[in-house]
This record gives structure tokens, sequence and C-alpha cells, in this order.
């Protein structure tokens, strides 16, 4: 079952990175519309999604991006959405059974934030090195991504 859910985890992480839109022009600029033979389209649109002939799926989002054909801001925006999609897709999968159990056992809302927070983005955390303004800055990028990883998980339910 969560094996079905993970290309939602890729949706979720370019949602999340404001770049859904624009991943999916991309590949249909650089992998699709080369093609003019609808079933020429059809199966570059396959194997850029990671579908093999045995029903396998196999995606990798580095795979989807033309490198050879952006510049370098390009080359780091991609890069970054990159680093996004993997955590969603390795990560996001574990705190999601973590929020599924704790969610079947009653847990209240404020306490499953508590968990993920502690338990996987505790890495963000203000220090106290850190100035007044990161403080804030961290706490606020801390507090929207759990706040979307539980609108993300109230999708899946």
């Amino acid at each position: 079952m969560l094996r079905d859910k993970c290309p939602k985890f890729v949706s979720f992480a370019l949602k999340y990175c404001k770049v859904k839109e624009k991943w999916l022009d991309h590949v249909y600029k650089n992998w699709i519309w080369i093609y003019v033979n609808n079933d020429e389209r059809l199966k570059a649109a396959r194997t850029i999604l990671g579908y093999k002939d045995n029903g396998q799926r196999e995606f990798k989002f580095e795979d989807t991006i033309a490198w050879e054909s952006i510049g370098s801001e390009e080359k780091e925006h991609w890069e970054r959405v990159s680093k996004w999609v993997f955590w969603f897709q390795h990560t996001v999968p574990t705190i999601w059974d973590e929020y599924k159990v704790s969610k079947e056992k009653g847990a209240e809302l404020i306490d499953l934030k508590r968990t993920i927070m502690l338990n996987w983005l505790n890495c963000y955390f203000p220090t106290k090195e850190d100035n007044e303004e990161t403080r804030e800055k961290k706490n606020k990028f801390i507090n929207n991504l759990v706040d979307y990883l539980i609108e993300c998980f109230e999708q899946l339910r």
C-alpha cells in the first residue's frame, strides 16, 4: 500500500517547492513534445516517469531534468528541488506511517505535530547561536512544514 503512495510523495514535494507546473512544463518541453506520434509521446512519458515494461516503477527525479540544457542558476534551483523530492520520497513515508499509527491510537493534533518536529525536523531547530530573526525564521519554517505534512497526510487517509 505504501508503494502505491510513493508518487504522491513526489507530488507533495513538488507542490511544497511550488514547482509542480514548472516541472511538468520542463518534462514536456524536454522529453515529450519532441515526438510527433502519440504512441511515442506516451512511451516517452512512461519512460521519464520510471515505468518499466515489467510493470515495476523506478522513478528518479534527477532523470527528469535535462541538466545539459539548463543554465547554472536553473541547475541550482532544480538541485534544491531534487533534495526535497528525495527527502519526501525517503523520509516522509516513515513519518506518514508514524502519523497514521498515532492518529489511529487517538493522539491529539498538537502531540502529532510535536512528535513530527522532535523526531524528524529537529535539525532545523533554532540554536543558541542564532539571532532572534533567524530563530523566528526557523520556527516559522518548521511550523509551516509540519502543517503541510499533516495536510498531505490527511489527503492520504
